[in-house]
């Protein structure tokens, strides 16, 4: 999905990219995209390093996120609704 989003805003064939990728990644796990050409280049050679630490976080926070509207929904939608009383 990252990916994904990435080529899109780059402004390339994010169909294109995915299939890339997906060919360079079988190999090694050290390519990424590049959104100057549209291409999937080797990120250590470029000498772009992310920490782990940040993109583990940023799951954890996505996650708790998504459970906090899952929990929201469900107590929404058990409480019943406002109608007419039938007694």
């Amino acid at each position: 999905m990252i990916p994904r989003t990435i080529a899109e805003n780059a402004g390339h064939k994010a169909e294109k990219v995915i299939a890339d990728l997906y060919a360079k990644t079988s190999e090694s796990n050290k390519f990424g995209v590049n959104v100057t050409d549209g291409s999937v280049s080797d990120v250590v050679a470029m000498g772009i390093m992310d920490c782990w630490d940040t993109k583990s976080w940023a799951m954890k926070l996505a996650v708790d996120a998504v459970l906090t509207i899952l929990r929201v929904d469900q107590i929404i939608m058990s409480k019943p609704s406002g109608g007419p009383n039938m007694s």
